[in-house]
């Protein structure tokens, strides 16, 4: 172990104050911030947002105080292709509804793995990791396909955002401690040999209890609705009285299973053209368990630029909280200025800084348009879901380096797969990241 010793404390304190260029960041940090006193303003005035392929600029939505991010970059993607079917602008799917079935989902989920770990002492890995957070927000692309596939959509105004839903810190707090208490008691009928036929119908009272807790926070789910709406043209049309499943089938015109998860992870032992999968990473038991596609960074770029050019958005998850100004609504490596202010440069190769934990999928937003020069891109139009206020009225720019080196996700219809990537999606046995990977996003 090596201490800091007063002599070198002493040399090092004088270096700092005899150095003009580190005394000026001092001060500027000292009254205004970190970033507000690096900003590379020049970075800023350089991103123009313009794109030469555009495909979306509707209103951005809200997920306020909540780790929806998934949900409402996916719900804006769906309806963005239900706008295009069918002729409408401005059309707002309910986070709300698919909220409910996630915390009701994923406490059903909880359960289950309670029970499946129940012999196992508490201090296994496992059965700590289960405890430590029994649910939460934060989810993926799958998530969302198994909600839809299973409860399907309803449109926003039948079931609108509630204040447990802007605001998740209360809630999360509340129904945590209320399934850790049930865990205690599931381990205990199974650890005291109690029938499957007990332990089901206990967890169907549990189900039920979480059921009310959800309804008195989100409201209560509609089992039949009928929506009227009318055209770009002012033509009505109605659906007739639907339910939410029949809704998304009937009125989405589009299959959600056409899309796939690519990721982009270089070296660490992760290999291109090879499938892979996250241990307890799911929100519905049945549900479809994540399943990506790791290849090359050049290669996610050309797929989404064609899904683009084809005029339909592209969903993505990143870490957006590296390298970025809410502001200007700008994801640029040049934004802050490290090297002159700090004299540091940050971060490590993409590979070393998911393994060191250092950057890992935290947020999911929508790319819906792209600058290209002589066919390759320098920035991205990206939708995000924080009202707005930031960047151009909710939209970001994302220069293409930040993209390369901060990207680990898309989804892409598989048509854009080339045929050795799809063999490779479909053929290759999918290797199981386990459950604390970085790559499990928020």
């Amino acid at each position: 172990m090596s201490e800091i010793n007063p002599t070198d404390l002493k040399t090092i304190r004088s270096d700092f104050l005899d150095n003009q260029r580190y005394r000026v960041t001092q001060n500027a940090v000292m009254k205004n911030g970190i970033k507000n006193s690096i900003t590379n303003q020049r970075a800023i005035d350089n991103s123009s947002f313009a794109f030469s392929v555009d495909v979306d600029s509707n209103k951005v939505m809200n997920q306020k105080h909540s780790g929806r991010c998934w949900m409402f970059s996916g719900l804006n993607f769906v309806r963005f292709l239900i706008e295009k079917h069918h002729n409408l602008k401005d059309m707002e799917l309910s986070p709300d509804y698919l909220f409910f079935y996630d915390k009701l989902e994923r406490g059903n989920y909880f359960y289950n793995n309670i029970v499946k770990t129940a012999t196992k002492p508490l201090s296994d890995r496992e059965v700590m990791f289960l405890l430590a957070t029994p649910q939460e927000d934060g989810g993926d692309w799958n998530f969302l396909i198994n909600l839809i596939e299973k409860y399907g959509l309803v449109p926003n105004d039948l079931m609108p955002e509630t204040t447990p839903a802007w605001n998740t810190t209360e809630l999360n707090q509340m129904y945590n401690r209320k399934l850790d208490k049930d865990a205690m008691k599931l381990r205990d009928l199974v650890n005291n040999e109690a029938s499957d036929t007990k332990i089901k119908s206990v967890i169907r009272q549990m189900n039920q209890e979480n059921y009310r807790i959800l309804s008195i926070c989100f409201g209560t789910p509609p089992e039949h609705f009928t929506y009227e709406y009318r055209d770009k043209n002012n033509n009505y049309h109605t659906t007739g009285r639907i339910t939410p499943l029949e809704f998304y089938k009937k009125f989405s015109d589009i299959n959600l299973n056409d899309y796939i998860e690519l990721m982009n992870l270089p070296g660490g032992g992760y290999k291109f053209n090879q499938t892979y999968t996250i241990d307890l990473c799911n929100n519905v038991i049945g549900g479809k368990d994540s399943h990506y596609l790791n290849v090359p960074m050049h290669d996610m770029r050309r797929m989404a630029i064609n899904q683009l050019k084809d005029g339909d958005p592209v969903w993505f998850a990143c870490d957006v909280l590296q390298e970025w100004n809410n502001p200007a609504g700008l994801l640029s490596l040049g934004v802050y200025d490290w090297k002159r202010s700090f004299g540091i440069t940050l971060g490590k190769d993409k590979a070393n800084r998911v393994q060191y934990r250092e950057s890992m999928p935290t947020h999911a937003m929508l790319i819906c348009g792209v600058d290209l020069q002589d066919d390759e891109p320098t920035k991205w139009k990206v939708q995000n879901s924080w009202g707005n206020k930031p960047g151009h009225k909710g939209y970001f720019i994302m220069d293409n380096p930040w993209m390369d080196q901060y990207t680990y996700n898309t989804v892409v219809n598989k048509k854009y797969l080339s045929a050795t990537e799809l063999k490779s999606y479909q053929e290759t046995t999918p290797i199981t990241l386990p459950y604390w990977t970085a790559m499990l996003s928020d």
